[in-house]
């Protein structure tokens, strides 16, 4: 899903962003597939602008700056995940927490910043749930922007079901 956003959105989108994505630690993210064959760093760029288009168009009033950055780094943990990495646990559960590690260590993040990233996966990170209305808004957003990268950005087409009728 990328959302619809004017040329003055898509500016000051970019503005949110600026001293946060173009670091050469954010820029690492390019080098990891998230979903489908869409990169880390693609699909934080994705979240962050489907939240700011949600904030947006539904009135929401989130803080912009805190949206949008903690969307962009929500998924900050900078290894390819496709890997196993035993010592890091489930990467579904314990990503949130890594990425929270790594973004606090390289900027300054305020309170709202850090629930965001540490709360979208919830509910399957049962025990850290949204407790603002930033954090809600990316956990919907990074559903919406991963099921739209799993199911039609797949890195191999998939084969038509005409093409399979009668294998078994």
């Amino acid at each position: 899903m990328q959302p619809n956003l004017t040329q003055e959105e898509t500016q000051c989108l970019a503005g949110y962003l600026t001293g946060w994505a173009d670091t050469a630690e954010a820029l690492q993210m390019q080098q990891y597939i998230q979903h489908g064959n869409v990169t880390t760093y693609e699909h934080c760029m994705r979240v962050a602008a489907i939240s700011f288009w949600l904030n947006r168009r539904l009135n929401l009033g989130c803080d912009e700056a805190s949206l949008v950055r903690g969307a962009f780094l929500h998924d900050f943990y900078l290894y390819d995940w496709h890997l196993p990495h035993p010592e890091m646990g489930l990467h579904g559960f314990t990503h949130p927490a890594t990425a929270l590690a790594n973004a606090e260590a390289r900027y300054s993040l305020n309170d709202r910043e850090r629930n965001v990233i540490r709360s979208h996966m919830w509910p399957l990170t049962l025990l850290t749930p949204p407790r603002c209305r930033e954090a809600a808004v990316v956990c919907v957003a990074d559903k919406l922007s991963s099921t739209t990268e799993t199911l039609l950005e797949r890195s191999r087409p998939l084969v038509p079901a005409a093409q399979t009728a009668g294998r078994h």
